[in-house]
């Protein structure tokens, strides 16, 4: 009977150090993003549709693997991957246009993401709001930035951006996992 009880929670455990070590190399290339804005803004231009297109696939199917939780988380991640394959597909499709482009539909695309993560901090736990709330928030602040200095600062605020946007979207993945994780110990010291 324990090993009924244990396989789940093994399961949850592997996708929450998964989650982890997702963060933790968002984190990373935030940083990176960040110490050198221009070469991330190139960087950015020329494979940000695979990247997005990546984001995409993984959001689809954490979508999928919510499908057990409430209707809304499950549906608003599914959407979310949606629209990152469709910025990819569009991106890959049309490589000659221009950073400035580019620029615009990152912004675009803060917003979006940020509104959902939003979305999503309300539809949590009380306890577990606070950086995925700050983490939309941010998003949606980045988003507005880029249209604010939009074309002005193009070339080295994408990349500036995207690397801040990075590791406030790492930050809140890693503070996930430890919530989650001192919930499941909690969980486990009540059995």
């Amino acid at each position: 009977m324990s090993n009924l009880i244990s396989d789940p929670t093994r399961g949850l455990d592997e996708s929450l150090k998964a989650s982890r070590s997702m963060g933790v190399l968002m984190i990373v290339l935030g940083v990176l993003a960040i110490i050198y804005p221009l070469f991330a803004t190139v960087f950015t231009f020329n494979v940000i549709g695979f990247v997005l297109l990546l984001f995409g696939f993984l959001q689809l199917f954490h979508g999928f693997q919510l499908s057990k939780a409430r209707l809304g988380q499950h549906l608003l991640t599914s959407l979310i991957g949606i629209f990152y394959l469709m910025v990819g597909f569009w991106i890959l499709r049309h490589p000659v246009f221009s950073i400035l482009d580019l620029t615009l539909v990152i912004g675009i695309l803060f917003v979006i993401q940020g509104s959902v993560q939003v979305i999503h901090a309300f539809e949590g736990r009380e306890e577990h709001r606070k950086w995925p709330l700050l983490n939309g928030i941010a998003g949606i602040i980045l988003g507005i930035l880029i249209w604010s200095r939009w074309p002005l600062d193009s070339l080295t605020l994408l990349g500036l951006l995207v690397g801040i946007n990075l590791i406030m979207t790492g930050v809140s993945l890693v503070v996930i996992f430890k919530n989650a994780k001192q919930s499941l110990a909690a969980a486990g010291d009540l059995k």
